[in-house]
């Protein structure tokens, strides 16, 4: 499908040199990026990068930031 739509000249010229450098047509690096950036910024692929990362990483708040964070809710009008 044809599509015509508008762009910056200077991100032109960086996705025209970029696409000669990859030896890829304009169409496949627009095809490619709009792609990709669908797939990393649909909610349960976030989601998921985020299960996976905390599966494996520790997610505690340290110990100071967490009695800041009181201090400053015990300020807060509730």
């Amino acid at each position: 499908m044809k599509t015509a739509i508008y762009i910056d000249q200077e991100l032109f010229d960086e996705a025209e040199v970029f696409s000669h450098a990859a030896d890829m047509s304009r169409s496949k690096l627009y095809c490619t990026a709009i792609s990709e950036y669908i797939q990393n910024h649909s909610p349960d692929n976030i989601t998921e990068r985020l299960n996976n990362y905390y599966s494996n990483h520790e997610s505690r708040l340290d110990d100071g930031f967490k009695e800041a964070a009181y201090r400053l809710l015990d300020k807060e009008d509730w």
